[in-house]
């Protein structure tokens, strides 16, 4: 662990639902996941929940809560959006000048947080080129094949992954989720099974998310 042993560290426990972090809240510490999923939330305009961003306890550099809030000089270190456990986590709790100091000696690990930063800001932008162009059907392609997990039976696209919150990780209605996905079955591309959503026809549903084909949804 590389943050255990640094000064002022301490370790702590957040429950399902709870706030790491909140809007608006000036950032003094920085959260290193042991365990757990924490969802970087955003709440529009029109009161629609949107998620983010997805931290794991998978990397050193994917656990790291909250860390490009300090590097952000518009907003001057406060958060724009909710970090909200989305399941019991442990992390440790770690100063943010003591999280960056370490970050100044461990370049490579800066420059891992930084590639993280430009994946999550490429996906931001190609959620926003999909609202434009109405490409909804790329992206929940996308995020089928990305988030899906190997399974005796395939790709599964585990079952808590709802309408609901995938809706959310898109930024569209749940509507418009559950007729994309209704589209997909009815081209064999997905089928609905006990451990989630099946994915029957990896080529076609990789096709469709390459804007290769067309999908069309009613």
């Amino acid at each position: 662990m590389p943050f255990r042993d640094l000064p002022g560290v301490t370790q702590c426990r957040f429950k399902r639902g709870e706030v790491l972090i909140a809007a608006g809240e000036p950032i003094e510490y920085v959260y290193y996941l042991q365990s757990g999923v924490v969802y970087r939330e955003l709440l529009t305009d029109a009161g629609h929940e949107s998620i983010m961003s997805r931290k794991t306890s998978n990397s050193v550099a994917a656990s790291l809560v909250g860390i490009m809030i300090l590097y952000r000089r518009r907003n001057q270190g406060v958060s724009n959006n909710d970090f909200i456990a989305h399941t019991n986590c442990v992390c440790y709790r770690i100063p943010k000048d003591v999280c960056m100091e370490y970050l100044r000696n461990h370049p490579e690990l800066l420059e891992e947080v930084l590639r993280l930063s430009m994946d999550e800001y490429t996906r931001l932008m190609d959620l926003l080129l999909m609202k434009r162009e109405g490409s909804v059907s790329v992206q929940l392609c996308k995020f089928l094949l990305e988030y899906s997990r190997d399974s005796e039976a395939g790709l599964v696209l585990s079952k808590k992954y709802s309408n609901i919150e995938i809706s959310k990780f898109l930024s569209v209605h749940k509507v418009t989720v559950a007729r994309v996905l209704r589209a997909l079955k009815e081209q064999g591309c997905v089928e609905r099974t006990e451990q989630g959503l099946l994915l029957k026809n990896v080529p076609l549903l990789t096709a469709y998310a390459q804007g290769d084909k067309v999908l069309e949804y009613k």
